[in-house]
């Protein structure tokens, strides 16, 4: 079947699947938090959980560019979804880490992973995937909002057990969608083409994305694990993450509003030098409102950057080998973060998440700037060009 024959109600599809799929990584810091205190976890075994659910999302990414062509849409998406379900549901019935580790990789791979791979592929091939991706955005910042209010609403109630079949009830809720997908797409021209002009440019720029990345998962994994430690109350904790995620959407909607009429080096470097002085903050500050403005001014320059660095990948990507690479990148980097810390840590002391991460957005702010110097700079942001 052709994707246009029902383009419409693949778009509500797609949005919906991408969206739960998305849910786990998006709420990731209260997640690592119920389960440190269902399992009575240390920083190193919630990083390296951390680090397993996201690789695992990342390997889901690498293998879509076999699997996406070649496999019928609706069947993957029927057992991605299964996995899932399941995978949550028994993440409260394990007794031990080693357990939990497999269950998580196994549902960061075989389910979000797949489905959220099956979801962006099929988003290319809508008309003006831009313009899905911007709403994909914005569904994810609202349910992040209700997510940072629910999960300790959920914790306080029914434990971790409320937090985990919620999730499995919205993975539930994906089998409504399936059939709006596609059976099947069309292989996409450019990967298959024999062109060997490809630049060192948007690979450069694509190991930017994954510093970038590394920096956000690294201290984005703690987040909850460092207010805790700083005395604050998980329902605090989740309210003012669940602020800062709209501040965060604040941030993809300036992006779209501001274009290119700055070029992209100047709100980059703008972003990741703020983002270096969140993770300043949160090493270095205990006060409450010091824990607020940190993640807030976090959350609203990764959103801020997030456009600008894709943009400069697509805008010099002749090829289009390295845009499939995208969702790699960034659960990749993701994933290496919170191992990073987990490595590094010594004792209790998650402050060394927001130090690795400072780290990290230095050496991406070094990297990026040259590069960008080299983009060409397009008539519009976000805007089909005509």
């Amino acid at each position: 079947m052709d994707i246009r024959e029902k383009s419409g109600w693949t778009l509500v599809g797609v949005i919906w699947l991408s969206l739960v799929a998305a849910l786990i990584a998006n709420l990731q810091p209260l997640f690592l938090g119920a389960l440190a205190d269902a399992y009575s976890l240390g920083g190193r075994q919630l990083g390296f959980i951390s680090g397993m659910e996201l690789g695992g999302s990342c390997l889901a990414s690498l293998t879509a560019a076999y699997w996406f062509p070649r496999f019928r849409l609706q069947r993957v998406a029927f057992f991605a979804l299964s996995v899932g379900l399941l995978g949550n549901f028994f993440t409260s019935w394990v007794t031990d880490y080693p357990q939990l580790l497999v269950v998580r990789f196994i549902t960061g791979f075989l389910g979000s992973g797949i489905l959220y791979a099956l979801s962006l592929g099929v988003v290319g091939k809508l008309a003006n995937p831009d313009r899905v991706i911007a709403i994909i955005i914005t569904c994810q910042v609202l349910s992040l909002a209700v997510g940072m209010f629910s999960v300790p609403l959920l914790m306080e109630r029914w434990h971790l057990a409320g937090v985990t079949t919620s999730l499995a009830l919205l993975f539930a809720t994906g089998f409504f969608f399936i059939h709006t997908l596609p059976e099947r797409v069309q292989p996409v021209e450019s990967l298959q083409s024999s062109e060997t002009d490809v630049n060192y440019l948007p690979a450069a720029l694509l190991a930017s994305l994954i510093l970038f990345s590394v920096g956000l998962g690294g201290v984005w994994a703690f987040m909850e694990r460092i207010g805790s430690s700083a005395g604050f109350a998980l329902t605090d904790i989740g309210t003012a993450l669940a602020v800062s995620g709209l501040i965060g959407g604040l941030g993809g909607l300036s992006a779209a509003v501001l274009g290119t009429r700055m070029g992209r080096l100047i709100p980059i470097s703008l972003a990741i030098s703020l983002e270096i002085v969140a993770c300043l903050l949160l090493a270095t500050r205990s006060a409450w409102t010091s824990y607020i403005l940190a993640i807030a001014l976090f959350n609203f320059c990764w959103n801020l950057t997030l456009p600008y660095l894709m943009g400069a990948i697509a805008a010099t990507d002749r090829s289009g080998r390295f845009m499939v690479l995208i969702p790699a990148a960034q659960t990749g980097g993701y994933a290496l973060g919170p191992m990073l810390v987990a490595i590094a840590m010594i004792g209790e002391d998650f402050r060394i998440a927001a130090w690795i991460s400072m780290a990290v957005f230095f050496l991406c702010l070094v990297m990026v700037q040259p590069l960008l110097r080299k983009v060409p700079r397009p008539v519009a942001f976000g805007i089909e060009q005509t």
